[in-house]
């Protein structure tokens, strides 16, 4: 955890990494009080090259961490862009088996460190291509921060075509889509981007 308080101080100086509940999983994510703009310059050209996503709780893996593990398991679940590793964590914790990718190195230290805390192991890899069993459920969480990730999908669904998507980004299914409606979950920290960014919607493919 050392080295991942260490790069994150490289881009914010004065930056902390603490433990935080979202609901029973404690993960290590920037402080509350994290500093904010005005930001010097450099400062924030090295937050926008490389920014920590995984030191934050999204949207969409904050709430899915929470209601995705009441639902039946569809057996073997691809958390892509695991971010903190918090669905992974969850779905772990629930007895589901659960492959962690991010192609980010810090985000699958962070998973680790998070995954350790918590007293669960499960894989973490790079890349689709280092899962080396059939895939039944494929979840995007927070996929859309960049939207041309939408671009994506038709691939990510022949590597496997039931899909999940959870997004404070999106207002309507994509195609190929089936709606399940808008949820609400707040960052943590908090960005104070206002509620347009707390409401969470859900769809799937393939049943």
């Amino acid at each position: 955890m050392h080295h991942l308080e260490e790069a994150v101080q490289k881009r914010i100086p004065q930056a902390r990494l603490v433990p935080t509940q979202i609901g029973t999983i404690t993960l290590f994510l920037l402080q509350p009080d994290f500093p904010r703009a005005p930001l010097d310059p450099e400062v924030a050209r090295a937050v926008w090259d490389s920014p920590p996503y995984w030191a934050f709780c999204w949207p969409g893996g904050g709430y899915l961490s929470q209601w995705l593990p009441t639902q039946p398991c569809p057996g073997v679940v691809v958390d892509l862009g695991c971010g903190s590793g918090v669905l992974s964590i969850a779905l772990t914790q629930a007895g589901w088996k659960v492959w962690a990718v991010d192609a980010d190195p810090e985000a699958r230290r962070a998973t680790e460190c998070n995954a350790q805390t918590n007293d669960v192991e499960f894989p973490i890899v790079a890349s689709l291509q280092e899962i080396q069993e059939e895939v039944d459920l494929l979840v995007l969480a927070d996929f859309l921060y960049d939207p041309a990730n939408l671009a994506q999908i038709e691939a990510l669904a022949q590597f496997c075509p039931h899909l999940l998507l959870a997004d404070c980004r999106l207002r309507q299914p994509p195609p190929g889509f089936e709606g399940l409606g808008e949820k609400r979950w707040r960052i943590v920290p908090d960005l104070d981007w206002g509620d347009e960014f707390d409401r969470i919607y859900l769809a799937r493919r393939g049943g």
